[in-house]
């Protein structure tokens, strides 16, 4: 089985800066692998364990986030057996659209298919629209939200967990399937898997996203404004103590 995992390179959201005009500078954060595609790696990783199968990561972007080192050895650590690169600096691949357009385009242009996996949304933007647009692009199945997945000779055995019912899907391939939060808890890569992630081919490749055009145009980004939360305090565990906090909370919540 032919396994590609979707990987977007997002700045770390722990060092992007507020400006006084509460606009976003993303200039000093450094990059890092979205924490929902994450996911989809670790469980493609599972399945090509499980089956035989070859594993490519595939990431399309910019030129800052994909052209160092690290974060190509950071998504190879994790699993896959190559990497697949498109970086573009034409796009802003600011909206699920246009970024799934780009990623069908680079799928139309590989080798060839079974599975392709994403995670439930990126850590940016987190439209979680992504993995069914590639699907409807490219005229196969896809479901999202999914909780486990199985080989059934040449198909899918999908899980998706709702609120109260487990729904499991058969579902034939090529497919693409966007993976929940829930389906796994993604390892952290040992020395040696670091060190032969190193070795591992990293291919750039030399594609026209003509069908990735933006459908939307982002005017600002601003940080919200700030709400203060209200506090109460309630001393003693005294029966008055329980009934002031009765009472509060009746108030609040009616």
């Amino acid at each position: 089985m032919k396994i590609i995992t979707c990987c977007k390179i997002v700045p770390d959201e722990q060092e992007i800066q507020v400006l006084p005009g509460k606009e976003l500078d993303l200039t000093k954060a450094s990059w890092k692998i979205s924490q929902y595609d994450l996911n989809a790696i670790e469980a493609a990783k599972k399945l090509s364990a499980e089956i035989p199968s070859t594993l490519t990561a595939l990431s399309i972007g910019n030129s800052n986030a994909l052209e160092g080192s690290k974060i190509r050895k950071d998504i190879l650590s994790r699993g896959p057996d190559e990497l697949s690169l498109v970086i573009d600096d034409t796009h802003h691949f600011s909206d699920s659209l246009e970024t799934a357009g780009a990623i069908a385009t680079a799928l139309k242009n590989s080798d060839g298919f079974d599975l392709v996996l994403c995670g439930t949304g990126s850590g940016d933007l987190y439209s979680q629209e992504v993995g069914v647009q590639i699907g409807a692009l490219l005229g196969i199945p896809t479901v999202n939200n999914v909780t486990n997945i199985k080989v059934k000779g040449n198909a899918l055995e999908v899980e998706r967990t709702l609120e109260d019912e487990i729904e499991i899907l058969e579902v034939s391939i090529p497919a693409v399937l966007s993976v929940s939060s829930d389906i796994n808890v993604p390892s952290v890569p040992a020395m040696k898997e670091i060190m032969r992630a190193g070795k591992k081919p990293v291919h750039i490749l030399d594609i026209a996203l003509t069908d990735a055009a933006s459908s939307v145009e982002q005017l600002s980004q601003l940080v919200p404004e700030q709400q203060e939360r209200r506090m109460e305090i309630i001393e003693g565990d005294n029966e008055e103590a329980v009934e002031s906090l009765y009472q509060f909370l009746r108030k609040e919540i009616l």
